[in-house]
């Protein structure tokens, strides 16, 4: 569906943003009572995104995917780069994501490779046994692969309807003709480039049209026209997309390339 699209919380308002990255920036610059408060302040969001990756209610007390996302969390404080657009809680809920699935995949392939060991009952391996354990590596890569894709998705899909976009209606709103998605990427890209109107976009949660006019060529009513699409792509370029950017690097050379 994205490639359709493409070819075809408290956190939000400006001084709680402001306030939250003030104090990363504290935790990063080794004051350790800083971050441990954040840790501990977050627990809930910690919680809440874990639930999410793993379908049921985690028990931060019992489940070892909590811990697991605790030590997620701490790492987002360490890698979160100011600046960038995203907010530092939309970076952590990808980390965190991350670190849970590769949690869960490690467990499920020990597991897996626990139980062909029994079976062998301590026989030579053969060459099928050779073969059926790469198979089984490569089909471990491609359900992990899979797993991350799936949860940058659901990441795209809850940061649309931040600003009223259904991931559903991406390929309806996305400009037929190449030209016209061209245009629209490079006006998604002058916002993202643009720390000002980065900044207007991300506090307003809209397009700073006023301001954006006086940095593009292209004119108001191609902009308004293709609103929703522009929003999409530039969410989909400030989030820490490892996979989805494929995506939007797979059209950007289909549309360069000459008719």
């Amino acid at each position: 569906m994205l490639s359709r699209f493409l070819g075809k919380r408290s956190s939000h308002f400006p001084s709680a943003r402001v306030e939250l990255e003030k104090d990363v920036t504290l935790a990063q610059q080794g004051d350790l009572d800083v971050r441990n408060d954040l840790i501990k302040n977050y627990i809930p969001f910690i919680s809440q995104v874990t639930s999410k990756v793993c379908k049921r209610f985690i028990d931060p007390s019992k489940d070892d995917e909590f811990s697991v996302a605790m030590e997620a969390f701490d790492e987002a404080i360490s890698k979160y780069t100011f600046g960038k657009g995203s907010s530092f809680l939309s970076f952590a809920d990808l980390v965190i994501r991350r670190r849970v699935i590769d949690f869960i995949r490690k467990e499920a392939k020990h597991r897996g490779q626990l139980s062909f060991e029994h079976t062998g009952d301590g026989e030579e391996e053969t060459d099928q046994t050779a073969i059926e354990t790469q198979v089984s590596i490569q089909q471990y890569q491609l359900d992990y692969d899979a797993s991350l894709r799936r949860e940058e998705i659901n990441h795209y899909k809850e940061k649309l309807k931040e600003f009223k976009i259904d991931l559903m209606e991406l390929p309806d709103i996305s400009p037929k003709h190449v030209d016209a998605r061209q245009n629209a990427m490079e006006v998604a890209r002058t916002v993202v480039n643009n720390s000002r109107l980065c900044q207007l976009f991300m506090e307003k949660r809209k397009l700073p049209m006023k301001d954006l006019m006086a940095e593009v060529s292209v004119s108001r009513k191609t902009v308004e026209r293709n609103r929703n699409y522009i929003v999409a792509i530039i969410i989909l370029l400030l989030e820490d997309y490892q996979y989805l950017h494929s995506y939007l690097q797979v059209e950007t050379e289909r549309v360069v390339q000459p008719s």
